[in-house]
């Protein structure tokens, strides 16, 4: 193939941040030909990694590509299974349409894309149930055979999936991944500056150390490019996912929904039973009802979201039916309401306890900064590219996200007919 792609998201990069991420050695280099686009690209909802990175790949919203949530329903389990898998997500994806095509294709780290077929170099994002499980038999296992003996070289730089080392690890497989197998198509996915926002907040220096880890981790990928002799065939993206908000609150609905009697709690407080659940999305929650048909429960329950809208101390900002969240943000799965949070305001799972708490840092959920709030607020992602099918130094305004997997699809010489964004034919040549 005469033309390379190679997309780098690194997770919760701000617009935001290019007048810091510009003074540095690599990125600067790279935005003296970029192309990108001002103001970011807006996002789906809700606002989470993996719902945002299938739509990235994809082109279509959740509603079509059924990755609603990070997490997979696990009612009072507080380490859930997340979707990791290709067979998790409904449509097509860039990767498979360039193997398709005749492309050797490349995945490091990249959200719903475990064990995926058409990923020729495969390093999945997959985390292990608990602290003390050995995360590398779930990488080889869902990984590609070709690339075990790279991700047992890089494996030791790992510290089970905490961040910096997990980016580290990635990083390592990547490099060696380029300079091996020079493949056509590579979607790699870094997450370390997320995970600092979520413990620092969105701005300061913890965050800005996490933007020089992450020009280091970029100079690194072209670096390998050039040594493997393909940079000039290469279009290099780099992209985000989400924003960020700060979070001063959390609200457990659920603790309303057990008073209600619509949990079922055993005498440690674990969930025993439940006829409806809130599962938190972190700044928005998605209802759920064990039995959508069960009128009575519905009435109970809607009662119920609209006395906590009504309620200001909770930060209940909108409460959504299951058909408003389709026609009016694309959302569709298997929960019946959505309620948005207010500012400062995330959701927790407990169900038994305070209803009102300060974040604790547990979980991405619960922490001092987070995402999952709808598309239109705070910072935005970023998205830019640089590489002989893109102008040098072109500018546009703000897009979508739904856009990049039809842009991508036009450097590679095809179309994504299911895709609902547009090509950026403006930073094209």
């Amino acid at each position: 193939m005469s033309q390379k792609l190679f997309v780098l998201s690194i997770d919760s990069l701000f617009d935001e941040d290019m007048p810091f991420f510009s003074t540095l050695p690599n990125f600067g280099k790279f935005l003296k030909k970029a192309s990108f686009v001002k103001g970011g690209m807006r996002s789906v909802y809700p606002t989470l990694t993996y719902p945002a990175h299938a739509s990235i790949i994809t082109g279509v919203y959740p509603q079509s590509h059924g990755i609603f949530h990070n997490e997979i329903l696990d009612a009072g389990n507080p380490r859930p299974g997340w979707y990791w898998y290709r067979r998790d997500m409904r449509a097509e994806t860039i990767i498979d349409a360039a193997k398709k095509a005749g492309y050797s294709t490349c995945c490091v780290g990249w959200p719903v894309m475990g064990g995926c077929p058409n990923t020729d170099y495969l390093v999945p994002e997959i985390w292990p149930k608990t602290e003390t499980e050995d995360p590398r038999s779930l990488l080889l296992n869902w990984g590609s055979a070709n690339v075990k003996d790279i991700i047992e070289r890089h494996y030791h730089k790992m510290r089970t999936i905490h961040q910096p080392f997990l980016d580290f690890m990635m990083t390592g497989c990547a490099v060696d991944i380029i300079r091996k197998f020079r493949p056509d198509v590579t979607f790699m996915h870094l997450a370390h500056l997320d995970h600092a926002r979520h413990e620092n907040g969105l701005y300061g220096p913890m965050v800005e150390q996490a933007l020089v880890l992450s020009d280091d981790f970029l100079g690194r990928l072209m670096e390998a490019a050039c040594d493997a002799g393909i940079q000039d065939e290469t279009n290099f993206v780099v992209s985000s996912d989400h924003g960020h908000l700060p979070v001063k609150w959390l609200f457990n609905p659920n603790v309303l929904l057990a008073r209600k009697g619509l949990v079922t709690v055993d005498s440690s407080g674990g969930v025993r039973d439940w006829k409806a659940w809130c599962n938190s999305a972190a700044l928005s929650c998605q209802v759920v009802m064990k039995d959508p048909s069960d009128g009575e429960t519905r009435r109970l329950l809607e009662d119920l979201l609209y006395e906590m809208r009504a309620t200001r101390e909770y930060g209940v900002e909108s409460v959504f039916t299951k058909e408003e969240a389709q026609n009016e943000w694309h959302l569709a799965g298997d929960f019946e309401y959505v309620l948005e949070g207010g500012p400062a305001f995330s959701f927790g799972n407990d169900c038994t306890g305070p209803v009102l708490v300060k974040p604790d840092k547990s979980d991405y959920k619960f922490s001092v900064a987070s995402h999952g709030h709808l598309p239109h607020k705070g910072p935005q992602p970023v998205f830019m590219m640089t590489g002989p099918a893109v102008k040098e130094n072109a500018v546009i305004p703000r897009q979508r996200i739904i856009d990049e997997a039809p842009t991508f699809a036009r450097i590679l010489g095809f179309t994504l007919n299911q895709a609902k964004g547009r090509a950026l034919e403006e930073l094209l040549k």
